[in-house]
């Protein structure tokens, strides 16, 4: 049965609290192909509330992926356009990534298109406090307020108002939107136990305990100062690398990928791969 490793959280959380730490999380959201995606949205759509909507419905959509994330944002870009929920739709009946349970996200974009006035009027609210945009986008979807799908449209609601310019602040009530390469990560670093740092590994531990990770990070981050969702796209890549197959070939993959500066960033990225006892 998975647990936490409690004194591995101390470890990870103490890395992260150096300064040099911090300023790879920033770095990570830099290189994060899904920015680069949400740029690209944003320079089709423009950068207002329309295009954010369209980054958030897509997030809602994002489950059970016929493709890598990487290449599903990316598809995601060519369908932006200036019609957000007719881009949406679009998207969600033709992405080859969405291949699986299509009518199940085609009568989720519906929920969202009746969702769309709210969105709209309370867009400035959202941009002042996530909280809110994380409950009504639950509300909308008639899902928990903290699945997976719903905290990671609030991550990408967040990276459409960087790449547009705005300032938003992540709260630290907001989990980490959990996915298998969360949990390889997880594993990796052994901040959670019970399975193999493996694909297969991953899966189980994504089936079996996806809050118990949640509450893993949860508590890194609490010790740590950094709201989930900061650390999200440093374990997101990291994730990326680490399926190429063992902690080696990963790390030289972060490295080039992340091009570290500092020793506590190398330092955190040995941690995060289980390469540091």
């Amino acid at each position: 049965m998975a647990r936490i490793n409690w004194e591995t959280a101390r470890r990870i959380a103490s890395l992260l609290g150096e300064g040099g730490a911090r300023r790879l999380l920033d770095r990570a959201e830099e290189v994060d192909p899904q920015m680069r995606a949400v740029e690209r949205i944003l320079a089709r759509a423009g950068s207002g509330v329309g295009a954010a909507f369209y980054v958030v419905g897509v997030a809602a959509i994002s489950y059970q992926l016929s493709a890598k994330g990487e290449v599903h944002w990316s598809l995601a870009a060519d369908f932006a356009s200036g019609d957000p929920l007719g881009s949406l739709r679009e998207f969600a009946a033709r992405s080859p990534s969405l291949r699986v349970g299509r009518p199940a996200r085609l009568a989720r974009v519906e929920k969202l298109a009746r969702y769309y006035p709210t969105f709209v009027r309370r867009y400035s609210d959202y941009l002042r406090d996530l909280t809110l945009l994380r409950d009504d986008v639950a509300k909308a979807l008639g899902a928990d307020p903290d699945s997976k799908t719903v905290v990671f449209s609030v991550k990408m609601f967040y990276y459409a108002a960087k790449a547009a310019g705005l300032a938003v602040e992540l709260p630290t009530s907001i989990p980490l939107p959990v996915d298998r390469r969360v949990c390889l990560i997880s594993l990796a670093s052994r901040l959670v136990e019970g399975y193999e740092p493996t694909l297969s590994g991953a899966r189980r531990l994504l089936q079996t305990g996806r809050r118990l990770v949640a509450e893993a990070w949860g508590r890194v981050c609490e010790l740590s100062g950094i709201a989930p969702l900061k650390l999200d796209a440093l374990l997101w890549l990291l994730g990326g690398c680490y399926e190429l197959g063992s902690p080696g070939p990963a790390l030289s993959c972060a490295l080039e990928l992340l091009r570290p500066a500092s020793e506590p960033e190398v330092s955190l990225l040995e941690t995060l791969l289980g390469l540091r006892p």
